[in-house]
């Protein structure tokens, strides 16, 4: 008995290797997006404190005005244009 293969039986024959790679791919995907909003409807929000460093719109952004002048873009900006 070979245990290192297992032969399923065939459901559906594809006219050709790429159309069995189209739809593989189309079913994996509609899989995913069905599983993702199920999950997204269970489960409830979480508070904004706990999403501060992972949510772009709710993290601080450090300000550039206390860069010296060799830091800032216009220096190194600068040689590229000519």
């Amino acid at each position: 008995m070979n245990l290192t293969r297992i032969d399923w039986p065939i459901l559906h024959a594809y006219p050709s290797e790429m159309a069995q790679n189209f739809w593989t791919a189309i079913w994996a995907w509609t899989t995913c997006f069905v599983v993702t909003i199920f999950i997204s409807l269970l489960t409830r929000a979480r508070d904004e404190k706990e999403l501060v460093g992972l949510v772009y719109s709710l993290t601080e952004r450090p300000s550039e005005e206390q860069l010296p002048w060799l830091s800032g873009p216009p220096l190194w900006v600068s040689p590229s244009l000519f």
